[in-house]
């Protein structure tokens, strides 16, 4: 039930007694809300009643006998106070033990003897829980006609706060689980809600917790389009209105920014969650002359191919570059199209695909004659990996890091270690890698893998694979991911 009365008559009085509370609602996925308010409230409440356990939004050492007060708002915005007594001790230490649990109900406020407040603490309302966490919504302006402003979103450049390897917000005290290997890019395209009440009716006591009277200012809901500007203190987000485009749909779906909308891979048997159509294993299928050949290309976000490290270190001796692909850093030798090369740069080797017939140049990030390339290797249980390498895994036979006879399977995956490990095996949940091969969510993306031309015809098969710099152009990209869409 909502009652909005309550707010049109306090915006109307002289003077508002209680401060303005707002509350944000970020729509993860399509099972996954994140729940945050700025860090405002000191207030100590209740988040969930068990019987006559009462969970608060904060850890309190409160004596056996002690008389407690609890406060809250009826729906017609009338104070309703309660007297409880503590009959038991804390089955943890943000959750008291009562006499009886009648007439609480969640959200009250708690004070009495012991009962201290706490600055950050969660905030309950609607049946949500909100966990502080720094962020401001600014710029927000309402005009009938003209361009549609874009607010802006800042938030502390604090990713690890929401990332599964700590507990989100307040573990101690309640804190849900957080997100398996978040960054803070991926909330581009997610949908924010800025949610608006006053203090006071975070309290309001309804008759039963599922039919909450929610007392509230207009809901402002926008789309995360962009990273604005980030430094290492904060991320300031741009915002679009769900409505920027008048109404454009392709097909049906909101377009926003320039990114494809498909979950990477999604469609594949394996991980049946979207419409992306390419193989879970970058498996692609070629018939060569009736023989069934095998190929894996696999590309970073930023279309780089990541390929088998052995195709220019010596897999005899590791350490070593094969003969005829060392470039020298000077200006001067020829190479081919699709030649790779390794280039020293303080005694660390980058890796090279030349995009030109007749290079002579040096190879850069600046230089669109050399494409960047990534080396991978088996993953080998209980050997050493370092930050930033690629493995593959899982694979059959491969024995040593070196090996030349591993077989790719139809769950493979390339994964890029976070920190260097030789206990953790990779995994898309793990803290310790995170997904190598991924999708830069760009047309270029779509062209390099289903537009892929192999470099050496046959004898690139499997582990061999090597993207070319030509594209098969005959061949279609996936209809309905470009031009134009929202990223995910």
């Amino acid at each position: 039930m909502s009652n909005s009365n309550l707010i049109v008559t306090d915006s109307q009085s002289l003077e508002i007694s209680s401060p303005l509370v707002e509350l944000y609602e970020l729509e993860y996925d399509s099972a996954t809300t994140l729940y945050f308010h700025p860090g405002l409230t000191s207030s100590v409440r209740i988040t969930k009643l068990d019987g006559a356990t009462a969970t608060l939004n904060s850890s309190q050492n409160v004596s056996v006998g002690t008389t407690l007060i609890f406060k809250g708002l009826n729906t017609s915005g009338s104070e309703v106070s309660v007297s409880k007594t503590v009959s038991g001790d804390n089955p943890a230490t943000n959750t008291i033990t009562l006499n009886s649990a009648s007439d609480l109900k969640v959200g009250m406020v708690i004070t009495g003897p012991g009962i201290t407040d706490t600055d950050y603490s969660p905030v309950v309302y609607d049946g949500n829980t909100y966990y502080a966490l720094p962020l401001a919504m600014t710029d927000l302006t309402i005009s009938t006609s003209g361009v549609h402003n874009r607010p802006t979103l800042t938030i502390g450049n604090v990713e690890s706060i929401i990332r599964k390897s700590s507990v989100f917000q307040n573990a101690e005290e309640g804190g849900t689980a957080g997100l398996s290997s978040f960054s803070l890019d991926n909330l581009i395209s997610k949908r924010i809600t800025k949610r608006q009440t006053l203090e006071k009716y975070l309290s309001i006591d309804p008759a039963v917790v599922s039919t909450k009277a929610t007392v509230e200012f207009p809901k402002r809901t926008y789309i995360i389009d962009s990273i604005k500007q980030r430094t290492s203190q904060v991320v300031v987000f741009e915002l679009a209105n769900p409505f920027d485009l008048e109404g454009i749909t392709l097909p049906n779906r909101q377009v926003i920014g320039k990114y494809c909308p498909w979950v990477y891979q999604g469609l594949s048997l394996d991980t049946p969650s979207g419409a992306c159509s390419w193989s879970a294993s970058s498996l692609i299928n070629i018939d060569d002359d009736g023989t069934d050949r095998k190929y894996y290309p696999f590309f970073t976000d930023l279309d780089e191919p990541i390929i088998w490290k052995y195709l220019i270190h010596n897999s005899a001796s590791p350490a070593n570059i094969l003969s005829g692909k060392t470039h020298s850093g000077s200006a001067g030798t020829s190479y081919a199209a699709n030649a790779l090369v390794a280039l020293s740069d303080g005694g660390v080797f980058t890796y090279w695909r030349s995009e030109a017939a007749s290079n002579t140049t040096v190879p850069s990030i600046t230089n669109s004659l050399w494409q960047r390339v990534k080396l991978y290797e088996p993953f080998v249980s209980g050997l050493t990996y370092s930050a930033n390498d690629y493995v593959i895994h899982p694979v059959t036979n491969a024995t040593t890091k070196a090996d030349t006879s591993f077989t790719i399977l139809s769950t493979t995956r390339i994964y890029k270690a976070v920190i260097t490990s030789n206990t953790e095996t990779p995994s898309d949940v793990s803290n310790y890698w995170k997904r190598g091969d991924v999708c830069g969510k760009l047309l270029n993306s779509c062209k390099v893998r289903y537009q892929f031309k192999t470099v050496g015809g046959s004898s690139s098969a499997d582990h061999n694979t090597v993207p070319g710099t030509a594209l098969d152009t005959k061949q279609a990209l996936p209809f309905g991911g470009f031009p134009g869409s929202r990223k995910i």
